[in-house]
């Protein structure tokens, strides 16, 4: 069913107000709360052209880690990482999967001193409880808390806050998966959490790096990068979807031997949402018709072996 749309008073904005919102030209006039009644039926996450997507009341739109995997330009080397490290991926997204239900459980407070029968596990989770208590109230940890914003919640249990686009005449929509947000002395953080087996670095490494460590620090600051961007999609559509508004970015990066916290605020928020909007716009235009014409052509051998 199509959500409830509840109209309201607004003034019209002039254009480039209008722009400064991140407001598709079709929902200018309405807020959040449009979605109250919508509620997904079925799988919430979908395949489609060989990537998720979630269902969201704009149709199936693809994940923010989906856009970021096609446009970011690393896809090929991931892949030959993923060659020579079998199974590499794998334990990666299991230790992932693990550590994120060990942080949602600490913030709800279901469980603060969660038994670990694992030594990997317990060497990324050490020092992150610190890091973690230092946030104040708890508004979402993988899901809504206290029963807010139930229409981001699907059928199957799954959260997700999504956007439209910016494009004046079309979707060109995305959808995110927030870990954390929270609030930290009055201001609201939109926080990630990230198990890597290196760690991240905020800046690029210069000249004066040291040769046996260029490698690893770029790696670093590309991971780091590629999250901010995340962080700048999941801003756009929390505020689209629910009217929350990030102050602050934060990276909880967890590796074996280090705990890492990563902020940014003001200018720089804006200067990542920008990009990851330029990113949605090269997914659409250049990595889309590629996708659709690469299913097209695998139905149409799949014809072909059956005849």
């Amino acid at each position: 069913m199509p959500p409830t749309v509840l109209e309201k008073g607004a003034k019209i904005l002039a254009r480039e107000e209008l722009k400064s919102k991140i407001h598709t030209k079709y929902a200018a006039d309405k807020d959040y709360r449009q979605f109250v009644d919508y509620r997904s039926e079925g799988p919430t996450r979908i395949e489609k052209y060989g990537h998720r997507h979630y269902r969201t009341p704009f149709g199936d739109l693809p994940s923010t880690t989906s856009i970021l995997g096609e446009t970011s330009g690393n896809k090929a080397s991931l892949e030959r990482w993923a060659a020579k490290n079998p199974g590499g991926r794998e334990a990666a997204a299991a230790r992932g999967t693990r550590l994120h239900k060990m942080m949602e459980d600490f913030l709800t407070g279901e469980n603060k001193n969660p038994i670990i029968d694992d030594q990997e596990i317990a060497e990324f989770w050490e020092g992150l409880p610190e890091n973690l208590s230092k946030l104040g109230r708890v508004i979402w940890a993988e899901n809504p808390l206290g029963g807010a914003y139930p229409w981001t919640i699907g059928e199957d249990g799954i959260s997700r806050v999504w956007h439209p686009g910016v494009h004046e005449t079309e979707t060109w929509g995305f959808v995110g998966a927030p870990d954390i947000v929270a609030e930290y002395k009055g201001k609201i953080v939109l926080g990630d959490l990230k198990s890597s087996t290196g760690r991240y670095f905020a800046k690029h490494p210069g000249p004066d790096c040291p040769k046996n460590e260029y490698g690893m620090r770029r790696a670093g600051f590309w991971k780091y990068t590629k999250c901010m961007l995340q962080l700048g999609s999941y801003s756009l559509a929390l505020e689209y979807t629910c009217n929350l508004k990030p102050d602050i970015f934060m990276i909880f990066c967890q590796t074996r031997e280090h705990s890492q916290v990563f902020a940014v605020q003001g200018g720089t928020i804006k200067k990542y949402q920008e990009k990851w909007l330029q990113a949605v716009e090269k997914y659409y235009t250049e990595c889309l018709p590629k996708l659709k014409e690469g299913c097209l052509g695998l139905e149409t051998e799949g014809e072909k072996e059956s005849q």
